[in-house]
Order: structure tokens, then C-alpha cells, then sequence
């Protein structure tokens, strides 16, 4: 073997040790945070912090919840998306940061959904209910929408603000079926709820945590959920998609589990089978389906079709809707 031949495979060799090291069998091997770009308390927070529980039993090492408010979600998700991709930067989030607020805050919003994230996993579902004051002479969707036509213009939905889920699943119920009502927006779901119950406002989508022991208590009328299928918390209620012409639809609210673009795919890997194990606790399952929220576990590539799809979707509800960060 001639010197250059020796020097080539010394390097090589190198470079093979160099490689075993960068592998994710010494993942993790510090603290990882889990960026939470809401409040502590909601369900965001709490999806965050249930797996950084299980991971810091199945990974052996701290995973810490980060809680990075502001700018409806949009400053800590930002802050992911900027952060070395070396898989000790993560990020739960809804699909409100990744999918709509990119496409209404267009002035603010410095991220990409699609470039800027590598998705690791869905994690979690969970419906809106479409209710109805007890005074509205309808129970279904169907009638639901035929007054609606027979009197356009006059019924009026509310949300909790404006480009929010909510007030999105309005709109789509709208442009899906070309009726004309009146959107009024408020400034949380506690004072719509309020308007709603005192008769102001006729019917609104809000999450099935709030509607359901109002429905109960016969103070609203529950006739659908916004999911594609019907939910296990409410199996007696429709999906709105059951009923015809509205079958395309789907206004729910997940969670989702990414890190920064360009995080090594063995990484990925590591975590999403993580993600496996503790979606399939049945603890975890326990807590956070007795909630209506329904666990998912997507394969990356699954999450990334999701992404990239529900772009599409409420790029279209929102260019027809013209909803701005204005209005």
C-alpha cells in the first residue's frame, strides 16, 4: 500500500468514526427542549408536557416543556423553525400556528410551514361541535342549512376571533354549501358562548371540552362535530361530512410534534417511535381521551401529506372568506 493509499483509508476510517458518532445512538445525550408556543394550562401545554414525560422515561434523558407565548403562537413556533436542526429543539404546536396563521398574518409570520419544519408526528385530534341556541327550530345540518337559504343573510354564527378554527369552520360551512349568513366575531370563546346562550348569535363551532356540559345541561343544542368521523365522547352526534355536499369537510384542531428542517431522518425515526410508545400508554390514553381528543401517532410522511394538504384547504376557505390579520 503506497502512502496515498494509507492516507485515504486513515481518513476514511475517520470519517466512518466520525459518522457512528453522529447517529442517534447517542441521542439524546443532554436536556431537549420542547418549545410550547402557547399559555401553560391549555391543551397545547399539556400535550407538550404529557410526552415530555413519557420521553424522559423512554429516551433517558430531561426533555423540558418551554413555554414561548405571543403573537398567536407565531413567536415560539418561529423560534423552532430558526433553531439548529440537531433534534434538541422541538416544537408541539396546533395546526393554527403551522397551516393558518402563515397564510392570514402574511405581514408577520417570518416561517414556512412546509420549509421551514420537519414533522415527526401527528399526536392528537380533537373536534369542534356545532351548536345551536334551543330556540333554533332545527337539529341536523341539513336543517341547518335549508333555513339558512330560506332566509339569507339573517342567521348569524359567532367565534372565538377572527382566522381562528372556529370561525374557519363557519366559512367553510358556508362556501361548501353557497349560503349567505353573518359572521360576528368576539374576543374569546367565553363571551361568544355567552352571546350565544343569551340568544344574540344562532349557532357557532366551539371545542367539545366547553360545548358539551352546556349541551348537557339542555342550555345548548349540539348537532354535529367538525371532525371527519364522529368522535368517541359524543358517538350519537354526526359528522358534518355525513350529510351530502359537505363530505370534504374537516375543521378539526390538532397537535402535531416537529423539529427544525434538515434533522437528521435517524432522529426523526428515533422520536416518532417514541412518540409510538407513549401515544400507546395507557395512561396517557386515559387522560387525554376522556377529553374528546383522540390520539393519532402519523408516520412522518403521513404528517407532512397532512401539512401540506390542509395548506391547500384553508388557503382556499381563507381567500374566499377574505380574512385578513385586518378583520
Amino acid at each position: 500500500m503506497n502512502i496515498f493509499r494509507y492516507l485515504l483509508f486513515i481518513s476514511l476510517g475517520l470519517t466512518a468514526v466520525a459518522g457512528v458518532h453522529a447517529q442517534p445512538a447517542g441521542y439524546p445525550n443532554k436536556p431537549v427542549r420542547i418549545v410550547a408556543p402557547f399559555a401553560p394550562g391549555g391543551g397545547n401545554d399539556l400535550m407538550a408536557r404529557t410526552l415530555a414525560n413519557e420521553f424522559n422515561r423512554e429516551l433517558g434523558e430531561r426533555f423540558v416543556v418551554d413555554n414561548r407565548t405571543g403573537g398567536n403562537g407565531n413567536i415560539g413556533t418561529d423560534i423552532v423553525a430558526r433553531a439548529t436542526p440537531d433534534g434538541y429543539t422541538l416544537l408541539v404546536t396546533t395546526n393554527a400556528t403551522i397551516v393558518i396563521n402563515p397564510q392570514i398574518f402574511t405581514k408577520v409570520v417570518q416561517y414556512d410551514p412546509v420549509k421551514d419544519f420537519t414533522p415527526i408526528s401527528l399526536l392528537a385530534s380533537q373536534p369542534l361541535v356545532l351548536v345551536v341556541h334551543p330556540s333554533m327550530p332545527v337539529k341536523t345540518v341539513p336543517e341547518l342549512i335549508a333555513l339558512a337559504r330560506a332566509k339569507p343573510g339573517t342567521l348569524n354564527f359567532a367565534s372565538s376571533g377572527s382566522g381562528g378554527s372556529a370561525h374557519l369552520a363557519g366559512e367553510m360551512l358556508k362556501s361548501m354549501v353557497k349560503i349567505d349568513m353573518t359572521y360576528v366575531p368576539y374576543k374569546g370563546s367565553a363571551p361568544a358562548l355567552v352571546a350565544l346562550l343569551g340568544g344574540e348569535i344562532n349557532f357557532m363551532f366551539t371545542a367539545i371540552l366547553t360545548a358539551m356540559p352546556l349541551v348537557e345541561q339542555n342550555r345548548l343544542r349540539a348537532i354535529a362535530v367538525s371532525t371527519a368521523k364522529r368522535n368517541p365522547a359524543a358517538p350519537n352526534l354526526p359528522a358534518v361530512a355525513e350529510f351530502p355536499g359537505l363530505e370534504e369537510f374537516v375543521s378539526d384542531l390538532w397537535y402535531g410534534l416537529l423539529a427544525p428542517s434538515k434533522v437528521s431522518p435517524a432522529i426523526v425515526d428515533r422520536l416518532y417511535k417514541a412518540t409510538q410508545t407513549a401515544l400507546s400508554n395507557p395512561d396517557v390514553k386515559k387522560r387525554i381521551e376522556s377529553s374528546g381528543t383522540v390520539l393519532l401517532g402519523s408516520s412522518p410522511k403521513e404528517f407532512a401529506q397532512t401539512i401540506n394538504s390542509d395548506v391547500k384547504r384553508w388557503g382556499k376557505v381563507i381567500t374566499a372568506a377574505k380574512v385578513t390579520a385586518e378583520n
